[in-house]
């Protein structure tokens, strides 16, 4: 009897391994694209075409050959409240015109709630929807908001862990711009 119990809870031991080493490689396969852009290496971005929040879709493919601004956030996220603003601000300045491409990638979050959420803060440029998250995961994102900046053959060349200031973001697209 003691070796039937030591043999079950052997097993479930082993499983229990097996399960978390799983859970191990797959969050830090999942951090990777962001550790390798805070390192310098420029990998490239990982595409996507999602659903607009306006209709249609948008492939992120369709916009090589532009420096290009990924954004992802949630309408009930406080800090993406905050920088909402200074993205649009930025996109309407230093974008558009310059030949820079913004996505917000609404993740995490009812399609309707983002939709007011861009009414609120009369965000203008493109806005995706990421329904359950699959992206964002691919993308490695764990927290909101976080932006990442490519270059224009698709190569991220900067990561914003948290709110991204105007400064910090132009010179990001300076640097994208320059990589080109």
């Amino acid at each position: 009897m003691k070796r039937v119990v030591a043999l079950v809870v052997a097993v479930v031991l082993l499983g229990l391994g097996v399960v978390l080493a799983r859970a191990v490689m797959h969050t830090s396969g999942a951090r990777a694209f962001p550790s390798e852009v805070a390192s310098g290496t420029k990998p490239a971005a990982p595409d996507f075409t999602l659903p607009l929040l306006t209709g249609g879709e948008l492939a992120l493919a369709s916009l090589r050959g532009k420096v290009v601004v990924v954004n992802f956030w949630a309408s009930w996220c406080n800090p993406c409240k905050d920088e909402a603003p200074i993205l649009q601000d930025l996109w309407v300045t230093d974008g558009e015109s310059q030949g820079v491409a913004f996505v917000g990638v609404d993740t995490q979050d009812l399609s309707d709630d983002a939709r007011a959420f861009a009414k609120t803060y009369g965000l203008t440029y493109p806005l995706v929807h990421d329904d359950g998250g699959d992206v964002a995961r691919t993308w490695g994102v764990s927290a909101f908001p976080e932006t990442f900046v490519l270059d224009a053959q698709g190569r991220a060349v900067a990561w914003f862990p948290g709110e991204v200031t105007a400064a910090g973001l132009r010179e990001a697209i300076a640097k994208a711009q320059a990589s080109t």
